[in-house]
């Protein structure tokens, strides 16, 4: 038997797949690489295979790759039959030389539990790695690549955001069981016949945190957050809105995952042809664009709201949209949660949290943040002027409360309720 080495050639690939299942299986645990795995690795730059070569047979082969400075020897398997004139020394000092010959300095073996290549590795000087643990797990299907977000505009939300939200603690767990844990846990969901959502409506008087909710969607489920916003749609004039919202959504829908946020869609979808900011091509666009959420796996659209009575009414019908939630006004409860999350960010000083609840009933979260910003404010500009040591105090903060405008009124919050009786549907 004469064995000799050369390099990889395209018509070595069905030897090469064989020989490479036959080393799978000569190990009994979970393997680094499938078979699928060296179609890939064979087309790109770095990578380097040589086989062993016997009387017109593929007896050997060792593959590797190269990154910057560092070699990586993923697989070597010889034949089984092969029993004299091992060929792995050579396969290996083919593959080393290759290696550092497109600029690998260092090289690390990943292979598989094989008593010969281990000798083989011992005898060329290669040391077991005791402290060294190599895990492996395959990319989510839900991951998006950041070029094809970037060009729409979209980014992953920070980690965390969700479990960080304070107050509304009504709304959040609304949603929190009937969106956010169909989509974490799909396999649990399918067991007892529950499909996960694909669109949703908040609505609630404005500031009330339907963008921050949104926003939490993306973050508990890690998809990605992609905005469209009919106003920038508008500005393409007339005969443009329409194809732009449908080529937008077609490359929305290549994403592997997404959380789509449409915030004041009564733009799109009002009842009443004057009050939206763009013509009735793009609404009728958007109308077919809704059924596609409810065919493509990990995508969700939300839509939110203001105004959902000035919402026609077949934009709401059922079918199109799973659920409609409420995204109200925070309550007692909910106003002191958000008050203690700003105040102790921002003093240390003892601070009346009822008192500030009680000035704040017609306050959103977005008012209470601003009056909180506020006091922080005058606190800074005061020991910048005066020279005064002290945080915000007391003082501060009633002060702000009194200089920042509520959002809401006893008009807004009855209609709100209103709507809530009306159109909720969860």
């Amino acid at each position: 038997m004469s064995i000799f080495v050369r390099p990889y050639r395209d018509r070595d690939l069905a030897a090469l797949l064989q020989l490479w299942g036959i080393g799978q299986a000569q190990d009994g645990s979970d393997d680094l690489l499938t078979e699928d795995d060296p179609v890939d690795l064979l087309h790109l730059n770095g990578t380097v295979c040589v086989v062993a070569y016997d009387e017109g047979a593929i007896v050997g082969l060792a593959l590797g790759i190269a990154a910057g400075a560092i070699g990586w020897i993923l697989r070597v398997v010889v034949a089984p039959e092969v029993s004299e004139n091992d060929p792995t020394r050579r396969l290996l000092d083919e593959l080393e030389a290759r290696l550092a010959e497109i600029g690998a300095r260092k090289l690390i073996a990943l292979v598989l539990h094989d008593e010969t290549i281990h000798a083989r590795l011992d005898e060329r000087g290669y040391a077991e790695a005791r402290n060294a643990l190599c895990m492996q797990r395959p990319v989510p299907t839900t991951l998006a690549t950041p070029a094809a977000l970037g060009e729409l505009g979209g980014r992953v939300m920070e980690p965390g955001l969700w479990e960080s939200l304070k107050g509304l603690k009504d709304a959040k767990e609304i949603i929190e069981r009937r969106v956010i844990l169909p989509l974490a846990e799909p396999q649990l969901a399918a067991r007892h016949a529950v499909s996960p959502p694909s669109a949703i409506v908040l609505f609630g008087p404005p500031g009330t945190g339907k963008t921050t909710f949104a926003k939490g969607i993306a973050s508990r489920v890690a998809w990605p957050f992609v905005e469209i916003q009919p106003s920038q749609l508008a500005a393409e004039g007339p005969e443009r809105q329409a194809e732009l919202l449908s080529q937008t959504c077609d490359r929305i829908f290549d994403l592997p995952s997404a959380v789509v946020f449409v915030d004041e869609v009564e733009d799109l979808a009002s009842k009443r042809d004057e009050d939206r900011r763009v013509n009735v091509s793009v609404a009728n666009e958007f109308l077919k664009q809704i059924p596609r959420f409810h065919d493509v796996p990990h995508h969700l659209l939300a839509c939110a709201t203001n105004w959902i009575s000035r919402l026609d009414s077949a934009f709401l019908r059922p079918g199109r949209f799973d659920y409609v939630l409420p995204v109200g006004p925070p309550d007692p409860e909910a106003r002191a949660s958000i008050w203690n999350r700003y105040v102790e960010e921002i003093t240390e000083e003892e601070v009346d949290i009822g008192a500030l609840v009680g000035a704040t009933e017609f306050f959103t979260p977005a008012d209470i943040e601003f009056a909180a910003r506020k006091a922080a404010q005058r606190a800074f500009e005061r020991e910048h002027f005066q020279g005064s040591g002290k945080r915000a105090v007391m003082d501060d903060f009633l002060g702000a409360v009194r200089e920042t405008k509520p959002t809401l009124s006893a008009e807004l919050v009855e209609e709100f309720n209103a709507d809530t009786e009306s159109f909720a549907r969860y």
